[in-house]
């Protein structure tokens, strides 16, 4: 539904309803989608614009994205990206605390060993962002206004106690907003720590998870495959976001890159069965 209706697609449709509807162990990967070879390569390859004079414009991010299978990918590519992009660095610091049980305490754990956490759903306790870098909130602030959990925003201005910026998807993209912190209670099943943490709900969105990417089509997209996907619907799902085969960046493992031939026609690329 989302492909492009180009003859060149059509051979692209059947290998996603192929892997779709019949998962093997093995997926042969279609030769018409460009490989790399390292994390600066993907990224220069989806984001050309960035590190070049000026900040990029916002279609050119709305209709860019980077895909990875875990969160620590996410973030370490996340990174390497802003660290690319020209201007001033903002870090926010988020304040963590224990919550009293119905004893009233509160002191298992250091406020350090808190700051090191990073429980799923929660914006990180350092969250370094700059003028002109994607962001995806965390959190349903204002669903009238368009501020949605996983709603994308381009960062215009930076304060002290709130931060500005402009929706780049939706029907309410182009629209000037503003995120102020809010407090995060991770729930037992994503920590099994009773602790708070005060802190702007967004992440840096040059990349993002695959599970977290589903509904959205992008124009171009790259693909982290240094770590296995975790289920044959999630290469699905990452594979079936970009409108164009021939659009497609996959970044693939040196261990994948010395076992398999990338100057082939295809590629095989083993995935772990759940």
């Amino acid at each position: 539904m989302r492909l492009e209706q180009q003859p060149e697609n059509l051979e692209f449709s059947n290998f996603l309803l192929e892997i779709g509807t019949n998962p093997k162990e093995v997926v042969n990967l279609p030769s018409t989608m460009n490989k790399c070879q390292n994390m600066h390569e993907m990224i220069s390859s989806v984001y050309p614009l960035l590190g070049k004079d000026g900040p990029m414009s916002t279609e050119h991010l709305t209709e860019r994205i980077i895909l990875s299978p875990r969160n620590e990918d996410v973030h370490e590519i996340n990174l390497e990206a802003l660290g690319n992009l020209q201007g001033e660095a903002y870090t926010y610091l988020a304040a963590d605390k224990m919550i009293r049980d119905d004893h009233g305490r509160d002191s298992r754990f250091t406020t350090e060993f808190l700051n090191n956490l990073n429980p799923p759903g929660s914006p990180p306790f350092k969250l370094d962002i700059k003028v002109g870098c994607p962001v995806m909130l965390l959190r349903n602030l204002a669903p009238k206004k368009g501020m949605c959990n996983g709603t994308r925003l381009v960062v215009t201005r930076c304060g002290r106690y709130v931060i500005e910026a402009k929706i780049i998807i939706g029907k309410k993209a182009g629209e000037i907003v503003f995120i102020p912190r809010i407090t995060f209670q991770p729930s037992p099943s994503e920590l099994d720590i009773q602790m708070e943490r005060l802190q702007f709900p967004i992440r840096v969105a040059y990349e993002m998870t695959i599970n977290k990417s589903q509904g959205q089509s992008m124009k171009y997209v790259g693909i982290d495959l240094r770590t296995p996907v975790f289920s044959h619907g999630q290469l699905y799902v990452a594979l079936s976001r970009c409108t164009a085969a021939r659009r497609i960046t996959l970044l693939m493992s040196n261990e994948s890159n010395e076992c398999f031939n990338l100057e082939t026609k295809n590629v095989v690329y083993p995935e772990i069965l759940l």
